[in-house]
């Protein structure tokens, strides 16, 4: 595959991270960020992410035929303000990583209508804790998987060339339609970031854990709080974005979660005898779960 210009709009830690691997991929590439900071601006020519970086402040509209790729690496809700100014005709092919697709193929399908075109909504399943073009690495894509949802009217030819632009850069991946991709990831990865920052702040609250864990300089904890609170209250602007984007699938997300967050707790009522054979059978029905979920098998 040829490109040699690319632009990606919004040069945080997934930005940056593609930038890497562009640059490790295609090192004849010239790299255009687009960022809001010049604390970014700095660190992205320090570290050589991009050959240019332009503030959005000082931005007039871009001629996005200046570019063979655009990358939106932004929140949801800044990636449909953009849509309306896209071309409706030319070569550039635009992909976006966000985490939600339902209302960014809506808009895409909306401004486009049977117009044939080069959008295709994508979504690398990889990131961290930690956010900014700092936290930039370049093999954050390899061995990932990245959901590819095509919009109506998107060419195949522009499908094709994101597929194998992904697996270029190292990742695996499939196709999603836009309300199944919001569905799924509202139990696997967006409740997962609810329940770890609720669990956190539980923890917090409880009087006599802060003052056992705070008149310490090591933690108490163990492995399961460890691994659960890791992403607890991670880039919350990402966040709180794909929340609002997300808000009917987390919120039935949350609604099962509580059902069944109930149940276990009435296994645990003072006076009802103690059913040890509904707690193993959760456990086990958990393990087979994960199993299959995870493909651990």
């Amino acid at each position: 595959m040829n490109f040699s210009r690319v632009m990606i709009y919004g040069m945080g830690l997934m930005g940056g991270s593609l930038a890497l691997s562009i640059r490790g991929k295609f090192p004849e590439t010239n790299i255009t960020a687009v960022v809001r900071s010049e604390k970014s601006k700095h660190t992205i020519l320090s570290k050589k992410l991009a050959n240019h970086v332009v503030l959005q402040s000082e931005m007039e509209l871009p001629d996005w035929s200046n570019y063979d790729l655009v990358v939106f690496s932004t929140p949801v809700e800044s990636i449909l303000k953009i849509i309306p100014t896209l071309p409706k005709s030319g070569n550039t092919i635009f992909i976006d990583l966000g985490s939600t697709k339902e209302t960014t193929v809506t808009a895409v399908e909306s401004y486009y209508g049977n117009m044939t075109h080069n959008y295709i909504s994508t979504h690398p399943m990889c990131g961290s804790e930690q956010a900014g073009p700092d936290a930039a690495v370049e093999n954050l894509y390899v061995d990932k998987l990245c959901i590819l949802t095509k919009p109506n009217s998107a060419s195949d030819t522009s499908l094709e060339w994101v597929r194998n632009f992904w697996e270029k850069v190292g990742s695996w991946t499939i196709e999603m339609d836009s309300k199944s991709h919001d569905e799924t990831l509202a139990y696997l990865s967006h409740l997962p970031h609810v329940v770890s920052t609720i669990l956190v702040n539980v923890a917090g609250a409880n009087f006599r854990t802060m003052q056992e864990v705070t008149g310490i300089s090591k933690p108490i904890t163990g492995g399961g709080f460890r691994d659960m609170s890791r992403i607890a209250g991670s880039n919350p602007e990402m966040w709180i974005s794909i929340f609002k984007e997300n808000k009917d699938f987390l919120r039935k997300s949350i609604d099962d979660f509580i059902f069944q967050l109930t149940e276990f707790r009435n296994l645990l009522k003072p006076d009802s005898p103690f059913d040890e054979n509904k707690m193993r059978s959760l456990w086990e029905l958990a393990q087979s779960n994960k199993e299959e979920i995870r493909k651990s098998k």
